[in-house]
């Protein structure tokens, strides 16, 4: 399958869950991009059992409400070799590990850095350039509009490669 020009490998891997422990830590912040300070992070280590080849899998899964219990039967789903997700083969619904799908197939475009790049220079053009007192402020707005811009930016390319994934999804025969 390709996703924004990226070739990805989607395969299912069949398994069971041996064990599930969910915790919780009480932290600053919700959000899990400020992953030192967050708040009710909730974690769970789950360990999963490869039926063909009989090895173990450990998975930390943070900020995820998921269906998990010992002895389910799931299907893992690699893309690139890495985990983004599982079926549960018994209710025939697949669920993802992730939300960052842009890192998970290695696609990095110079959007990102071309967005940062562009803002820092408008922010310290402006703090040299414009002789007011409100330059400050404004430097700073054109770095929290930097940020919304790249946050909005990966918000999409996520989306999309998601999709691409799901249409991929379709093919598979869960049952």
């Amino acid at each position: 399958m390709k996703a924004l020009q990226e070739k990805v490998n989607i395969e299912l891997y069949p398994a069971t869950i041996i064990q599930v422990n969910t915790s919780a830590r009480k932290r600053i912040f919700t959000d899990e991009k400020f992953y030192q300070l967050t708040a009710n992070t909730l974690r769970r280590d789950v360990i999963i059992k490869l039926k063909n080849s009989n090895k173990t899998l450990p998975l930390n899964i943070r900020n995820k409400q998921l269906p998990l219990h010992k002895k389910q039967e799931v299907d893992i789903i690699s893309a690139n070799k890495c985990i983004i997700g599982y079926v549960d083969v018994k209710k025939e619904e697949y669920y993802y590990l992730t939300n960052n799908f842009c890192k998970v197939i290695g696609f990095n475009i110079p959007a990102f850095f071309i967005t940062w790049i562009t803002g820092i220079v408008a922010a310290a053009s402006t703090l040299i350039f414009i002789e007011n007192n409100y330059k400050p402020l404004l430097a700073g707005i054109l770095l929290m509009l930097t940020f919304m811009i790249h946050v909005s930016i990966k918000s999409i390319l996520n989306k999309k490669i998601e999709n691409e994934i799901d249409e991929c999804m379709k093919s598979f025969s869960i049952v």
